[in-house]
This record gives C-alpha cells, structure tokens and sequence, in this order.
C-alpha cells in the first residue's frame, strides 16, 4: 500500500492544502463579513437573498461557521473531492499498461483490496480534519460552538464523500483511461443534481444531503438516507470488485 499512498501523495496533498486555505479565508473573518453585508442592507436585491433576519443569524458563531463552512464552501466540495480520489485508481494503471505487470506478482483480490483501501483511509482522513476543523477552531480561540453539531455533519460528510467514491471507482475500474471516469463522475454528480430539481427525484440529489440541509432544519442526521447511501454504497463496491476480477487486461 506504501505504493498506493506514494501515488496519491499529490491529490491528498492538494485538496488538504485547499480545503486549510479555504477554512481559514473564511473563520477569523465572521465580523468583516457581517459588517460588509450590513453595509449593504438596504439594498433592495440583496434583501432577496440575506433578509435581515439571516443577516442577524450571522453574527451567531454556530450559525456563521455551520452555513459558510458546511453549507457553502466545505460542503459544496464533498462529492468532488470522492471523485477526485478515486477516479485514477484503475485506469491509470490500465492506462500506463503497469497494470498487467502489478497482476503478474499480485492476485487481483489483493491489487483491489490494496487500491480501494488507500483511496478509501486517504478520503476518510481528509473529510474527517475539514469537518472537525469548526471544532478545533473553536476550541483554540474560545468561539461557543456546539461541537455534537459539528459530529453530525461530520457523518453527513463522510457518508456522501464515500458514495461518490464508491460510484467514480465502479468508473474507474470499467474505463481504461483517467479522463474517462473523471468526466463521468462529474457528469453523474450534474446529472443527479438536476434531476433532484425534480420533486419526485430530489432523492438523487445528495447535495441535500452532503450540505446538511436536514441537520440546518431539524437538527437532526438524516437517518434514512445515510443507511440508503451506505447500502448503494456497498452495492456499488461489490458491482466494482466483480468486474475487476473478470475484466480482461
């Protein structure tokens, strides 16, 4: 697996660093963003968008970080940085044609484990430090923050992260090249987002879920989802596992 990391070294390391740099553009300044919004309260098109009433929500730490970090910035990222982790597993090997030499040493039931593993431990890292980075922060500069808040969408996150990994690796493993199952992937996430416009198919949009809407409402995980995300999930995982073990190379 030391490989497997070796070669992700570059995506791990670049969507870490802009996820830090996004995270910290946007907390130590909760007082300049309100205070700019306020400068323009009285325009009639941005009461449209930020009514008073939100506008005085964002002086709460909990609601600022929560809706600008989960609800916008962080969140709006979470189905890209699944496809991103996992769209070059396969078929850049495939593509390099180092992908028969690696079957010659290896079964094809380990060169899986190992690939699916280190895209899998490397994804859940990365979702993990973004998500608690509101409760590390808070903790550092003394900010009141509702760190079982923080846990809820920190599953939400890690739940729709691993669906579109799951779904970018099924590309993966069927396509032979890396372009192939990026542009599906970011195809399949426009596509269902769309279609969830549509009220008898909002379910396809994760973005619902990946942004946390039921947690901003309710306060609450969206328990029913989450277990229908883990099953599709796994499904996806076992489609993909048995056409790498037939798939001609």
């Amino acid at each position: 697996m030391k490989k497997e990391f070796y070669d992700m070294r570059v995506r791990i390391i670049g969507v870490t660093i802009t996820l830090l740099v996004l995270f910290f553009v946007l907390a130590p300044f909760q007082k300049f963003t309100v205070s700019m919004l306020e400068g323009y309260s009285g325009n009639p098109q941005l009461e449209k968008f930020l009514p008073g009433s939100m506008l005085n929500r964002l002086k709460e730490w909990n609601f600022y970080i929560n809706s600008q970090w989960f609800g916008k910035n962080f969140g709006q990222m979470i189905p890209i940085i699944g496809i991103i982790m996992a769209f070059p597993l396969f078929s850049r090997e495939i593509e390099n044609g180092t992908m028969a030499f690696l079957l010659v040493r290896r079964n094809r039931k380990l060169v899986f484990r190992d690939k699916f593993l280190t895209g899998l431990i490397s994804l859940v890292l990365i979702l993990v430090l973004a998500s608690l980075l509101p409760i590390i922060y808070s903790f550092l500069f003394n900010k009141d923050y509702r760190y079982i808040t923080g846990i809820k969408f920190l599953v939400h996150s890690l739940f729709a992260g691993l669906l579109w990994y799951s779904i970018t690796l099924l590309y993966s493993v069927v396509f032979d090249d890396q372009v192939k199952p990026l542009l599906a992937g970011l195809g399949t996430l426009a596509i269902t987002t769309v279609a969830g416009i549509i009220k008898p198919l909002r379910i396809l949009n994760t973005y619902a879920y990946a942004l946390g809407n039921t947690i901003f409402q309710k306060n609450s995980i969206d328990l029913k989802y989450t277990i229908g995300v883990i099953i599709v999930s796994v499904l996806i995982f076992i489609v993909a596992y048995r056409i790498f073990l037939k798939k001609e190379i």
